[in-house]
């Protein structure tokens, strides 16, 4: 048996024991059309009535719980005002039947916003107030990520979109409106950087590791680059492995794709538990003797991050991944998946991955 046969068996392996293991995700049914925008009125109502009496501090209900939203703060009263806008323009876009990203209902009145964080806090708060995805708002993100290889699916046109690209393709922004996703691929290769996408595409990575599908958030994942990785799994059961740079913000990456992020993941649903954290491991760095000119020192910044993932609940419950961390910290350095090219130009591609897959050395 050749070494690529080999891995094409331990990865078939891999996708009936992570099939075995996490079962089938959870499927959460937003509320139909009709719904969502009775339930928004219901807090258009709630606020305007709360404004109108001058209660302060201002407290509503979090929809189908017992837990209340509170603002008491006097800055916090132009937010109350903010999420009656949101409220108001989710609404007219539900009635529409249009849809509008966050970048388009910025741009559309930058004075009132004053900056993006604070849009995107409100849409945050506004989620979380009616315990609804913003997808079923009608307000979209704009997609940053790439795919490439082995996938074709049918975009919410019903135009078929094939994947095999030299540059990779853009991530539709419709995820949810994506539908019969096929692919030859035995796994998912989803990449921290742009960068080591293309490299990768370059190298012609199924010669090494089989036939896959490429996945790039560009860095910290976008929401559709996220809930994209999270359908195919669904679709397909491929199994997905992780390529991040060994530093706390590679880690920090992973465990968003993998875990979801504190402020969306019991709402949106994004996580891919399935995920498996192949390289570039921290623990790699010493073995592979990785040349001095590849590391750099960590920052009082990577610590802090270090402190705070090792805290989580996701990391300590994962005792690899947290040892992991540890490694980071004992070693006070970090490399990026670039520090490969150190080695050899294709260290990656033709030795660092398929020798990962073939030891099963996944996290």
């Amino acid at each position: 048996m050749t070494s690529l046969q080999e891995i094409i068996v331990i990865l078939s392996d891999l996708k009936q024991s992570l099939i075995a293991f996490h079962g089938v995700n959870p499927v959460y049914p937003p509320p139909n059309k009709s719904e969502t925008m009775a339930r928004v009125e219901e807090y258009i109502k709630l606020v305007v009535a709360a404004i109108s009496r001058g209660d302060w501090p201002l407290q509503l209900p979090i929809h189908g719980s017992d837990k209340m939203m509170t603002w008491k703060a006097a800055n916090q009263r132009r937010k109350c005002l903010l999420l009656f806008h949101l409220l108001a323009k989710s609404h007219a876009l539900l009635r529409t039947n249009t849809t509008s990203t966050k970048r388009d209902i910025y741009y559309e009145d930058v004075s009132l916003w004053g900056n993006q964080p604070v849009l995107d806090s409100t849409v945050t708060q506004m989620t979380r107030l009616l315990n609804i995805p913003r997808r079923c708002l009608n307000i979209g993100a704009t997609s940053k990520g790439l795919v490439a290889g082995s996938l074709n699916f049918l975009d919410g046109d019903g135009k078929l979109v094939d994947c095999q690209s030299p540059t990779g393709i853009l991530i539709p922004n419709d995820v949810e409106k994506l539908s019969q996703f096929r692919s030859k691929a035995f796994h998912i290769l989803l990449v921290e950087k742009d960068s080591t996408f293309q490299k990768l595409i370059d190298d012609k990575i199924e010669s090494f590791i089989g036939e896959c599908i490429l996945i790039t958030g560009k860095g910290y994942p976008d929401v559709n680059t996220r809930r994209f990785l999270r359908r195919l799994w669904d679709e397909l059961q491929l199994p997905a492995l992780a390529l991040v740079d060994a530093d706390p913000h590679g880690i920090s990456i992973l465990a968003v794709y993998r875990f979801g992020s504190q402020n969306l993941e019991d709402i949106e649903h994004l996580s891919t538990p399935q995920l498996r954290f192949i390289g570039l491991q921290p623990s790699d760095i010493e073995p592979l003797h990785i040349p001095d000119e590849a590391k750099l020192p960590l920052t009082q910044r990577d610590r802090s991050l270090i402190d705070s993932l090792t805290q989580r609940p996701s990391v300590t419950e994962n005792l690899l991944l947290h040892e992991q961390l540890t490694v980071l910290r004992r070693l006070n350095c970090k490399v990026e998946i670039q520090g490969l090219t150190k080695i050899h130009p294709q260290f990656l591609s033709r030795t660092y991955l398929p020798a990962k897959i073939q030891s099963k050395s996944w996290i």
